[in-house]
């Protein structure tokens, strides 16, 4: 049995993430390294009273690489504190990469068996398996069908104005801590897009949890588990045999592995229904009431992500008592069933500073930090690009926990 998985909190850092960091560092090292000696030698001389080093320090902002220096140093410091900040949407969710704002089309393949025939040589075909060709008989063919699903990105941010006396009298560096709690804020944005997939203020997102997806004869329709019953042992053992009879397009549904997700009010639940050896079941029989005691069905089938946004999304009276069954990483080992694009070259969040502050009548670059040219205002600005889109509702389960009925 594989060793309980708890992901809470915040979350946890994204590898892939890092990587984006790493990638942007190394492609700019090489000068980023020139320029940093270069700096480091000019400060040493000019703090030792060389009035050459002071004179070249003055003109190196205006003609060196300096001012890249600075910037990259910036953004290097935003970029890897982006890249360390946990988040909890890579749990349930995929990441993929879109090269424009157009809308992307997500294109799965299924095989239509439909023309195949029912017996071959005197056998009867079983669904998925290939037909019994008799000698000297042609190959019966089968063609391919496909669904689509679109989707695509959006760009988010915001700016901060302040005026130049407030960065003056910020004691408390507030003003110079907002870039990286701009990136922050491109961070939770990640995770609130990715959640609102499955659910709105109102509950579940009725475009992709409901009760209407057609997963074939074997199951009630839709990817609610009927009747919402609480999360238990029961319930689970159920949603997963629910999932193990869905058809879509004929072909069976399975998930290499599976993430419950659930509120922090059902922390404890999930953790005691994972970890428990065996169960004690109540059941009233002729009038007598008897207990059996199971092994635990569904212990080493899950990961638990306790995801503190579920709050934030979902604000309906259901909202403590509802849980999720979703494949591991948004994909259930061949299709993905959630995706987070992101823009291909712009994967981090864009801070930056406005830098409308005129020169200086001697000449060289202002710093932004002076203020407008006309204002005395400086402004931060965050941009990400980024979306959050449902594609495969086959591999989920959901269940409001308040058992309200699903099908009259």
């Amino acid at each position: 049995m594989s060793e309980l998985k708890i992901t809470r909190g915040s979350g946890e850092i994204d590898p892939k993430r890092v990587k984006l960091a790493e990638t942007a560092a190394k492609e700019n090292a090489p000068r980023l390294a020139r320029g940093t000696l270069k700096l480091g030698e000019t400060l040493k001389a000019a703090r030792g009273g060389s009035y050459a080093a002071m004179a070249e320090l003055k003109e190196s902002v205006s003609t060196s690489d300096f001012p890249f220096l600075f910037n990259q140093l910036v953004d290097y410091g935003i970029i890897n504190a982006y890249a360390q900040l946990p988040s909890v949407w890579q749990t349930f969710a995929a990441r993929t990469t879109v090269t424009d704002f157009r809308p992307q089309r997500m294109r799965q393949w299924y095989e239509d068996l439909s023309q195949l025939p029912e017996q071959g040589g005197g056998e009867t075909r079983v669904p998925q398996a290939l037909p019994r060709v008799p000698e000297l008989s042609e190959y019966p063919a089968f063609t391919l069908g496909a669904e689509e699903t679109s989707y695509g990105i959006a760009k988010y941010g915001k700016r901060f104005p302040f005026s130049w006396e407030v960065f003056i009298n910020d004691e408390l560096q507030v003003i110079m801590d907002l870039p990286g709690r701009m990136a922050k804020t491109a961070n939770d944005t990640e995770d609130i897009l990715a959640l609102r997939t499955l659910m709105g203020p109102n509950g579940f997102n009725p475009n992709f949890i409901n009760t209407e997806w057609d997963f074939g004869d074997l199951v009630p329709a839709g990817n609610v588990l009927q009747d919402n019953p609480p999360l238990t042992v029961s319930a689970l053992e159920k949603a997963f045999a629910d999932v193990s009879m869905r058809r879509v397009n004929g072909r069976i549904v399975t998930v290499n592995s599976w993430t419950l997700m659930v509120p922090p009010s059902l922390e404890a639940t999930a953790q005691r229904i994972a970890s428990v050896m065996d169960y004690t079941e109540i059941v009233e029989e002729d009038g007598v009431t008897r207990e059996y005691t199971y092994p635990n069905p569904v212990q080493g089938r899950f990961n638990i992500v306790v995801n503190p946004w579920i709050p934030v999304v979902d604000t309906s009276d259901s909202m403590p008592t509802s849980w999720y069954l979703i494949p591991s990483g948004g994909s259930d080992g061949v299709n993905r069933a959630i995706v987070v694009p992101f823009l291909a070259g712009e994967e981090v969040p864009d801070v930056r500073i406005s830098s409308d502050t005129g020169r200086p009548v001697g000449g060289g670059d202002m710093d932004p930090y002076r203020g407008s040219f006309t204002h005395d205002d400086v402004q931060f600005r965050v941009r990400h690009i980024l979306g959050a889109q449902g594609l495969n509702p086959a591999p989920i389960v959901a269940s409001r926990g308040d058992e309200t009925p699903t099908h009259s």
